[in-house]
């Protein structure tokens, strides 16, 4: 039986979720964080902050649970690699873990998670799906039955019976597949320096939950 997991975005950056090149990808941020056992066939939603109404982002169902390392190497996943020089949505890019032929962590140049190598790595695996709703800064109120399965720090998995089905068949239903608008932070917290001038507001921000 699928299961849902649910949280908290503090920042819609599009680092995490990462729904572009036809893939909704999470690497890094919660729920990678905290080892969540997300498997193939099981959904993870992501709501805003109680100050803004805990209201719907997105959803993805997860077809892939992939190490780090197989998805930097993945060709399917080479344009999520985060380009320097480019747009926003090539800096925003969450593919920039690799380890070396001794299997040390290496990080390629982003804008977001400097310094954060080894909280990203301690639970190497990232989350990948080609179902998936995303509506950024066009998010939306959430009907007050499933607002029990939202709140609090980190994920939440454990919901009141029948209630994720209700959930995935209101997502199902009201909302087209793919992505609806750009990030609700993409020009606030995404970098518009590119380079390695890069402010630190950029790079301490960008993460979801630690």
């Amino acid at each position: 039986m699928s299961r849902l997991y649910t949280y908290i975005v503090k920042v819609d950056s599009g680092l995490a979720p990462n729904p572009f090149s036809g893939w909704c990808s999470l690497a890094v941020c919660t729920p990678n964080h905290q080892g969540s056992a997300v498997r193939p066939g099981d959904w993870i939603a992501g709501f805003s902050p109680k100050s803004d109404g805990y209201r719907f982002i997105y959803a993805m169902k997860v077809d892939e649970r992939i190490h780090m390392n197989d998805y930097f190497h993945d060709p399917r996943f080479e344009s999520k690699k985060p380009i320097m020089n480019g747009g926003w949505k090539e800096r925003c890019g969450d593919n920039f873990y690799r380890q070396d032929g001794q299997g040390a962590w290496l990080q390629l140049a982003n804008p977001f998670h400097g310094g954060m190598l080894d909280q990203d790595t301690r639970v190497p695996f990232v989350f990948v799906g080609e179902e998936f709703w995303y509506l950024g800064r066009a998010r939306s109120d959430v009907p007050k039955e499933f607002l029990a399965m939202i709140g609090g720090r980190g994920v939440r998995v454990n919901h009141p019976a029948g209630l994720p089905e209700s959930f995935m068949r209101w997502v199902r239903k009201n909302f087209r597949p793919g992505i609806t608008a750009d990030p609700l932070d993409a020009e606030a917290k995404s970098c518009t320096q590119s380079g390695a001038a890069l402010s630190t507001t950029c790079e301490l921000s960008s993460c979801n939950n630690a």
